[in-house]
């Protein structure tokens, strides 16, 4: 797959669906865009003619065009991609150490543990619960990092660990900004402002600035990539709402993450068990079974056995192709995890390393369509398989 850059030129809008037609009203943007927003652009993108018209008779053919993504990413001054940043993981809690110094904190992982003796949920499920192990009464960090630096989340995917006084700004930073503009419509015939059309637009600027570097001669440029088997063509286009430019540029680079690493994939062929993290939202109609997830391949059983999830994330949007409104989905948000385990008996090592293979970096939502817009991409962590026990005073 070819590697698409998509750097926005101004704030970018990603509405979230709320109405922004009354007067005084705000357009609001998400924080980042779902697959299907990014899927869109590269559809319509590739269903142009030479005229850059879209051709409607190509919806059909383009709505098969797969992507994965989008990630957000670094550039260096070149254009080019200079560090990929990930969903910071679920499985973990970032807390103040006990210097309180912004700049370090502590790491705590998330674990299955087992209930101790004579204590009760109302967990409805087989799943186990997820937490520490050892109480810890330290606050959570008030800046933590939305996005971790893809290098980081790997050390983190082979061997998850407590970690004590670790450097903020090495793991991550908090991906684009919000920017808030005030705008008024203007009469032709007078240039004064329309009565009662002021409103306002938060849209996301793709820079970043280290808070210890004020100079806004250093700011770091951020965009989108997404990867594509799609036919585009470089150059700019509207994405988004308020039809905000965007720049498409080819990258040449490969990708360093496109395969499991090896260390991974020997660790999780040795415990039969593994961490599913999802890099972008998934669509699961039961999300304590996703059928696509652990649907037997040939003969391997897998079983779920604990899930760290938050809140899930509404999503419809406007269908173009039927001129009615898509139907609302909830989605489990990005960071999710999945502890899932094997069976130790049956499974077969080839067969394992194939479903390791298969499942590294692709969709794992339950419906196809969903899998093609890239939503539930995929990628895997060890895991021991057991269950550890909850420290009790």
């Amino acid at each position: 797959m070819t590697v698409w850059i998509l750097e926005p030129r101004d704030p970018i809008i990603f509405r979230d669906g709320r109405p922004f037609g009354d007067p005084g009203a705000r357009a609001a943007s998400l924080s980042f865009p779902f697959p299907s927003t990014i899927a869109g652009g590269v559809r319509t993108r590739a269903g142009l003619d030479a005229q850059g018209n879209f051709q409607k008779g190509k919806i059909s053919e383009v709505k098969q065009i797969a992507i994965k993504g989008p990630f957000l990413v670094e550039l260096a001054e070149t254009g080019s991609i200079q560090n990929w940043l990930m969903p910071a993981p679920m499985d973990l809690v970032i807390l103040n150490n006990d210097s309180n110094n912004e700049t370090t904190v502590n790491i705590k992982k998330l674990v299955p543990i087992d209930m101790p003796e004579d204590s009760f949920t109302d967990l409805q499920t087989n799943l186990s619960l997820v937490g520490m192990t050892k109480a810890d009464p330290s606050k959570t960090h008030k800046f933590a990092p939305r996005f971790w630096y893809w290098k980081k989340l790997e050390e983190w995917l082979n061997n998850a660990q407590d970690k004590l006084d670790v450097n903020l700004s090495a793991l991550g930073h908090k991906g684009p900004s919000l920017d808030i503009r005030t705008h008024v419509s203007i009469l032709n015939e007078s240039q004064t402002a329309r009565e009662g059309a002021l409103f306002q637009t938060q849209g996301l600027e793709f820079t970043y600035q280290k808070q210890a570097d004020k100079k806004l001669a250093n700011l770091t440029r951020l965009a989108l990539a997404v990867q594509t088997e799609a036919n585009l063509r470089e150059g700019v286009a509207m994405l988004g709402g308020e039809r905000r430019i965007v720049s498409w540029q080819k990258n040449n680079n490969s990708v360093s993450f496109a395969s499991c690493p090896n260390e991974i994939k020997q660790r999780i062929l040795k415990t039969k068990a593994c961490r599913v993290l999802l890099l972008t939202p998934g669509y699961f109609k039961n999300i304590c079974q996703p059928e696509y997830l652990i649907t037997p391949y040939k003969t391997l059983t897998a079983q779920i056995k604990a899930i760290r999830v938050e809140r899930p994330q509404v999503i419809s949007g406007w269908d173009f192709e039927t001129n009615k409104p898509k139907a609302t989905r909830r989605l489990a948000p990005a960071g999710t995890v999945f502890f899932l385990k094997f069976d130790e008996k049956t499974t077969n090592e080839k067969e394992l390393e194939n479903w390791v293979d298969k499942i590294w970096l692709s969709s794992v939502s339950d419906d196809e369509q969903s899998r093609l817009d890239s939503f539930g991409l995929a990628v895997l962590g060890t895991w021991s398989g057991k269950n550890e026990i909850m420290e009790v005073k």
